[in-house]
């Protein structure tokens, strides 16, 4: 039979005819399922939620993980990145860590997606110190909330002369001299005196 649905056995055969003509349905029934979920994407909360997450790169994270690299020593960049680290424990713990532990307290903040593990903690290391570590944390600033601190143009980390983990001391004493350079609590880059 030609032209219409025949039944041979358990099989059923179209003509070609036929098949465009589901095909176009199927088309069609397709179109409107896509027009539907763009819809949804587009004007519901959650979708918006999901375009937020896109633009701001969360789902790319995912979904087209970064290549790690090593991390290239920056003096400039290890301030900043100590900086920002220091911001986030004061952020979570009410106040800055306490000098004789503040590398400690602050390593786990310096790792980030981009370097392969164990990397971040090379941002404690002065590229200019021969050996050790080479920075130092302000001792006025040790256990204390932002606010106490009144001279917002205060050193909080600088290029020190001492070169132990966890070197504390007052930036004028420890610091390195003259050229060095020095973060303040407002996260300004400053040369030392």
């Amino acid at each position: 039979m030609r032209g219409s649905l025949a039944s041979v056995g358990t099989v059923e055969v179209c003509s070609k005819e036929e098949m465009a003509g589901k095909g176009k349905k199927i088309g069609i029934g397709c179109g409107v399922i896509v027009a539907i979920a763009a819809a949804f994407l587009f004007l519901s909360p959650p979708g918006k939620a999901v375009i937020d997450l896109w633009k701001n790169g969360n789902i790319q994270a995912v979904v087209f993980k970064p290549e790690q690299k090593s991390y290239a020593a920056d003096n400039e960049a290890n301030l900043k990145s100590i900086y920002t680290a220091l911001s986030l424990y004061h952020d979570s713990e009410g106040q800055f860590p306490v000098a004789s532990g503040w590398m400690d307290a602050v390593e786990n903040r310096l790792q980030s997606n981009d370097l392969k593990p164990g990397e971040g903690k090379k941002k404690l290391k002065n590229p200019a110190a021969p050996e050790g570590y080479g920075y130092g944390f302000n001792q006025d600033a040790s256990g204390k909330f932002k606010d106490e601190l009144k001279d917002k143009t205060m050193i909080l980390v600088y290029e020190s002369k001492l070169t132990s983990r966890n070197a504390s001391g007052a930036p004028t004493v420890a610091g390195r001299g003259a050229g060095s350079l020095g973060i303040t609590i407002e996260g300004k880059i400053v040369n030392l005196r």
